[in-house]
């Protein structure tokens, strides 16, 4: 009857087991199959898009770069002309026909030499003293679209904006320009101030289209009020305007420069150099990225370049962002706004697909250049990669599952000995083995590895069960060794009309090496001390009590404080093979006088407290540790305590007790203890420290803390 629940349950148990095998095995490779293959997906896309990030960001940032050449270049020029005519600035405000052309000369040497600059115009300051010389001219090159002409020269005379008739100071019959309109060519202005010689000075490149040149104030008198001038004037520095806010007597889109032009810090008036727009849109066009496009911002968020026909000039990235919802674009806008580079995503209002978008600023005008690339167009290899290790990965796993039922009958057999053998272990049967179970493999060293466990466990319990009775007897010994030191140091503390006396004690095991002592040598000497012994445990008591014994017995004798030292270490220092010794503080206290006559045997040195929370240190030791050096005798000091002050005596488990930044809590905390609190009396004092030292502490207690606390009261 008893057999057969066993029988019965080990038939199916073995069944069970492989089963469960095969299931535990099959399922978790299935589980790791499918996700290695969303890691590898996932960590392959996020390895591209990471690649394609940086690739991106590369690629912003050069064509940025490429772009802020021409900025850089046009400020570089403008600066320049700046310069020059600063330096100039006196024979240039007299306002002749050939200092014109000398502005225009070096105006139009500028443009001519960098072909991104479309014109450049220079006003300055009025003169009061001269309002004949009012100096303001402009030079750009012919807008092709508004002046029809050979290639390379103006085909007629310059207009104003909205006007289709010559400036002032023109004619287009017979050719004569005046001081309001001149074409610049590469051969411009005479020598000599009077125009005489007749050959003209080149201002750049022979070859090269000619430029226009005219009288600034005459073409818009209200040049200094505009944008241009007084922010040139405002700043003090370089600014770039939009195209936005550029207003050219030719129409053409440009974004210009204006530096102000200074002479000992005082604004001489300013020059600006214009970029044209189309140049810039041109190269934004003809940059080409794998199944995107690129964009130019300018630092208001205005779309300068852009793909989609009628967005340059006209959108802004607020605008579409707020038209087609796309908060990215916002942000975009804001970091362009700012001057920094970034990349996002979002689905492209041009292209309706998810895309990347990154952008890098142009430093010099504060504008931004973008590219915009599909998300499809960047993952795609990883989708293939995805799709091979798909069919590698389940060619692999079905390889390992048949030689994974292969396996799974050979490991069944040993494992239900193992568990049967753990199944007695576990009902405490320590006499459990594994039978029937050889084989060289894993399972026969687990099996082995069984039986000596079990063995081991068995000597294991049997020396726990020695060694728990001898730890019960060492712990009652020592027990009894602690209550036989407390008895040896003083536990009833005098409270007389002439001095209070508290004492504390706490060890750091179960027996101290620290100890302290009072007694009266007559009815008007008290003699106290406190002592520290080196080491801890057993041998610092034994120790401890010895000294004790010693130091009583001669200061009985009437000796003063330094013969009792000097005796006493004379005494501990015979014998005394394992070098042991005792830092010691010794002290006759007259009760009447509040005389202290003392001796310290390299202990710390006391702290004594007024009653107006002053706190004074007495002098270090009167000699060496006791124990040592037995030749060595000791000098002793005097001191005197007023009424209501204290001496605090301490070891130097009070002072070294460590924080968890390892500070120790150090004489200066001690001392501020004391300082506080003057009123307090002995007792108090006593369980401040030895409570403030225990909330200092960080580790657990390494020493011995001892305090002694005596107070005279008249």
């Amino acid at each position: 009857m008893l057999r057969r629940p066993a029988h019965f349950s080990k038939e199916p148990m073995r069944v069970s087991i492989r089963l469960k095998l095969i299931v535990a095995i099959l399922v978790p490779l299935l589980v790791i199959y499918l996700g290695v293959l969303a890691v590898n997906y996932g960590s392959g896309k996020r390895q591209v898009i990471e690649q394609a990030r940086k690739h991106m960001r590369q690629l912003a940032s050069n064509h940025a770069a490429r772009l802020d050449a021409h900025f850089a270049m046009a400020e570089l020029a403008a600066g320049a002309v700046a310069h020059l005519v600063a330096e100039q600035s006196t024979s240039l405000q007299a306002g002749t026909a050939q200092q014109a052309r000398r502005i225009d000369t070096v105006l139009g040497r500028t443009v001519l030499r960098h072909p991104a600059i479309h014109g450049a115009c220079l006003a300055l300051e009025p003169d009061a003293n001269a309002p004949e010389g009012d100096v303001a001219r402009y030079v750009r090159r012919p807008d092709p679209r508004r002046e029809p002409g050979r290639p390379g020269r103006p085909g007629g005379p310059e207009t104003r904006p909205g006007q289709g008739k010559p400036l002032p100071g023109g004619h287009p019959r017979n050719g004569r320009r005046g001081p309001a309109s001149r074409p610049v060519g590469p051969r411009v202005g005479r020598r000599g101030a009077g125009g005489r010689g007749g050959s003209r000075r080149p201002l750049g490149p022979r070859a090269g289209p000619a430029l226009l040149r005219g009288d600034l104030a005459t073409m818009s008198p209200d040049c200094r009020r505009e944008e241009w001038y007084l922010a040139a004037k405002a700043r003090n520095k370089p600014l770039w305007l939009a195209p936005s806010r550029v207003r050219t007597d030719d129409g053409v889109p440009v974004t210009r420069c204006a530096v102000p032009i200074l002479r000992d810090e005082t604004f001489l008036g300013a020059v600006a150099f214009d970029l044209a727009v189309e140049l810039l849109q041109r190269y934004v066009a003809e940059t080409k990225v794998e199944g995107g496009y690129c964009m130019l911002v300018d630092g208001t968020g205005l779309l300068i370049a852009h793909p989609q026909e009628g967005f340059a000039m006209h959108e802004s990235l607020e605008g579409l962002a707020a038209r087609h919802g796309v908060a990215q674009l916002e942000a975009m806008g804001e970091k362009v706004a700012a001057g920094q580079a970034g990349i996002i995503e979002m689905e492209d209002f041009h292209t309706m697909l998810p895309s990347f978008v990154t952008f890098a600023p142009l430093s010099s005008a504060g504008w931004s250049f973008a590219a915009v690339v599909p998300q499809q167009q960047i993952i795609a290899p990883v989708r293939e990669w995805f799709r091979r290790d798909m069919a590698v990965m389940l060619g692999g796993l079905g390889v390992i599952i048949l030689c994974m039922l292969l396996v799974s009958f050979r490991i069944t057999r040993p494992i239900g000995a193992l568990a049967r053998a753990a199944r007695e272990l576990a009902r405490g049967n320590l006499q459990a083995r594994v039978h029937g179970v050889r084989s060289r493999d894993e399972l026969g060293e687990f099996a082995r590895a069984f039986n000596g466990m079990v063995r081991a466990l068995r000597e294991h319990v049997a020396a726990l069960t020695r060694e728990t009775a001898a730890r019960r007897a060492v712990e009652s010994e020592m027990q009894i060794a602690r209550e036989i030191q407390a008895s040896l140091l003083p536990r009833v503390f005098p409270r007389r009309r002439e001095f209070d006396l508290h004492a504390m004690n706490v060890p750091a095991r179960e027996v101290a090496g620290d100890f302290f002592d009072f007694f009266l040598l007559s009815e008007e000497v008290l003699a106290f001390l406190i002592a520290d012994v080196s080491g801890k445990g057993v041998p610092a008591a034994l120790y401890m009590a010895v000294t004790r014994t010693v130091i009583r017995d001669q200061a009985m004798g009437g000796a003063t404080p330094a013969d009792v030292l000097t005796r006493a270490n004379r005494l501990l220092a015979q014998d005394n093979e394992r070098t042991m010794f005792v830092t010691l503080f010794f002290g006759h206290y007259h009760l009447r006088t509040g005389r202290l006559v003392y001796a310290n045997a390299g202990h710390n040195p006391p702290c004594v407290g007024s009653a107006d929370g002053r706190v004074r240190r007495l002098d270090g030791s009167t000699g060496p540790i006791l124990g040592v050096f037995g030749d060595k005798t000791y000098e002793q000091r005097e001191a005197r305590l007023g009424p209501r002050d204290s001496i605090v005596l301490y070891t130097d488990g009070v002072t070294e007790a460590m924080d968890a930044a390892d500070r120790q809590f150090s004489m200066e905390h001690l001392e501020r203890i004391i300082a506080g609190n003057p009123a307090a009396s002995p007792e108090e004092v006593c369980g401040l420290v030895v409570q403030s030292v225990e909330n200092y502490r960080a580790h657990p207690q390494q020493d011995d803390v001892t305090v002694l606390v005596l107070r005279r009261k008249l």
